[in-house]
């Protein structure tokens, strides 16, 4: 797992950053032991692929806080999402929609992450308005918007295991 190195108190910038590669290192851990207890294949696939998501977002913020800690101000940033990334997690999504294996306990962890990606959606909102720089502002901006992709994917996957016919409890 990546270390995430803590910088000065002082340093807001530095700050946000050490939160959020805090952040995406948690989601990194929850996504990929879910995808290994996961008990159906659907599942399995779909936290495999949130934990890679994760673990490119703490690469990118990574090499963000590098060039800030050469620097002492914050990068220029790229404004392009993921669109490619998105579009490789819907089509695996719709492929491994059709598996019949569904079971009570990817929901459970489905729910969980819904919850995880809402905070990281909140969190980066905040540190983008928080922030004085522009880079920073849409950095985080950006951020926040890839947060609100995962959640419409957990949310659809969701609605998927109910409208299967799958319930609390059962």
């Amino acid at each position: 797992m990546p270390k995430v190195k803590p910088v000065p108190k002082n340093d807001v910038a530095a700050s946000a950053i050490t939160r959020a590669l805090r952040f995406e290192k948690t989601g990194m851990r929850y996504f990929t032991v879910s995808a290994q207890k996961a008990t159906d294949g659907f599942a399995e696939r779909v936290f495999a692929l949130l934990a890679d998501m994760e673990r490119r977002h703490f690469e990118e913020i990574q090499a963000i806080g590098k060039k800030l800690e050469e620097s002492g101000k914050f990068p220029a940033v790229s404004t392009v999402s993921s669109e490619g990334r998105m579009r490789l997690f819907k089509r695996e999504y719709s492929r491994i929609k059709k598996e019949k294996t569904i079971t009570g306990d990817a929901a459970v962890a489905m729910r969980k992450a819904l919850g995880f990606e809402a905070e990281g959606r909140e969190m980066y909102t905040r540190m983008s308005e928080n922030a004085s720089n522009r880079q920073e502002k849409a950095f985080f901006r950006i951020l926040a918007s890839e947060e609100q992709k995962h959640f419409d994917i957990i949310y659809e996957y969701l609605d998927f295991l109910e409208n299967a016919g799958l319930r609390m409890g059962e």
